[in-house]
């Protein structure tokens, strides 16, 4: 697998400048597969664009889709960004610990839910595992584009470790 095969999926995204922050993020980084569910701004987004800083072409190849289940239809391995832990029978991880849950030749897609509120328990259920960023344990809500961009950088440096060792 490569990070060819990972794909960023937004659901009910509710903020324009949050969907270009997390293009700009997963471009840094070499993703280019970003995926939007019924996202609650106006979609193709200005605010979007002007934000996601020259990834534009990440924002121009997103796919939209209805519903969470069809967007990941074609992926193997579901990861879901948490930060509120519920009583869900569903294996919880720390992001730390992504890299051991990762299988060659896997697509792999990352959820996010909305910005106030988060994954629902049943959009839960479609994931595989639920990941975990360790932050302060009074103040965990992290914003959409930052949760993002963590989870890049350790794709990232699997990706680029695996790459460097395999050469």
């Amino acid at each position: 697998m490569s990070l060819k095969n990972v794909h960023f999926i937004l659901v009910r995204p509710q903020i324009g400048e949050n969907i270009g922050a997390v293009a700009r993020a997963i471009k840094n980084f070499n993703i280019t597969k970003l995926r939007i569910i019924n996202p609650r701004c106006q979609w193709p987004n200005e605010k979007a664009i002007a934000t996601s800083v020259g990834a534009n072409d990440i924002l121009k190849s997103t796919k939209i889709y209805d519903s969470l289940k069809k967007s990941i239809g074609d992926l193997d391995l579901i990861f879901a960004a948490t930060s509120r832990i519920r009583k869900v029978n569903k294996q919880i991880i720390s992001i730390n610990d992504l890299k051991k849950k990762i299988r060659r030749k896997n697509k792999i897609g990352i959820v996010f839910g909305p910005e106030s509120s988060g994954l629902t328990n049943d959009e839960i259920s479609y994931a595989d595992y639920l990941v975990k960023i360790p932050t302060n344990n009074k103040f965990s809500s992290l914003n959409l584009s930052h949760s993002a961009i963590i989870f890049c950088f350790e794709l990232f440096n699997f990706f680029s470790k695996r790459n460097v060792s395999s050469s």
